[in-house]
């Protein structure tokens, strides 16, 4: 069974885990937000990764780059990155869904997403945060609801006072 927990910080450097999932649009503007903590923290190792597969194959909407890693070459507190293509074209929940998938094909024991869609990109799918709360939720209730899963799903709500109350909540998380 998955366990779920709710944490306030920077998702590199909040909890220890084996990936850190994150969004990415198809072009390959990958600077700020997420993008940009990730690339303080660890340089553009991650970022690299992803753009050998745009550059190569092109990217699509919903598709999956896993980027290798390892925390002890930089200052993060992840291995890996899930990065997924979204040019909001897919429900919010339907990409949290495959990042959970993803993370349990690719055998790691822990994952943490940040509140995703928020920032600039509030407002372009979700009209608002509880919005983006409830479609997350969507994507997790999905993936726990085929079993067999024992994960650690971290949520990493940066500056979002009220979606920290929305997720505790809505989930029932364990703020940390």
């Amino acid at each position: 069974m998955s366990s779920f927990y709710l944490m306030k910080g920077d998702l590199t450097r909040t909890a220890s885990v084996d990936a850190i999932v994150t969004l990415i649009n198809s072009e390959g503007a990958w600077f700020g937000g997420v993008d940009g903590a990730i690339q303080r923290v660890a340089g553009g190792q991650y970022h690299a990764q992803a753009g050998e597969v745009l550059n190569s194959k092109g990217l699509r909407n919903g598709q999956v780059v896993v980027a290798k890693g390892n925390r002890g070459n930089h200052r993060g507190s992840f291995d890996d990155v899930i990065f997924v293509v979204d040019d909001l074209k897919s429900p919010l929940g339907e990409l949290v869904y495959t990042a959970c998938k993803t993370a349990k094909r690719e055998g790691y024991g822990s994952i943490a997403f940040p509140l995703m869609r928020t920032g600039v990109m509030l407002g372009a799918v979700e009209p608002d945060v509880k919005a983006v709360v409830k479609e997350m939720r969507k994507g997790f209730d999905r993936f726990t609801a085929e079993g067999q899963t024992d994960m650690e799903i971290y949520v990493v709500v940066y500056a979002e006072p009220e979606a920290v109350k929305m997720l505790s909540a809505s989930m029932k998380l364990i703020e940390s």
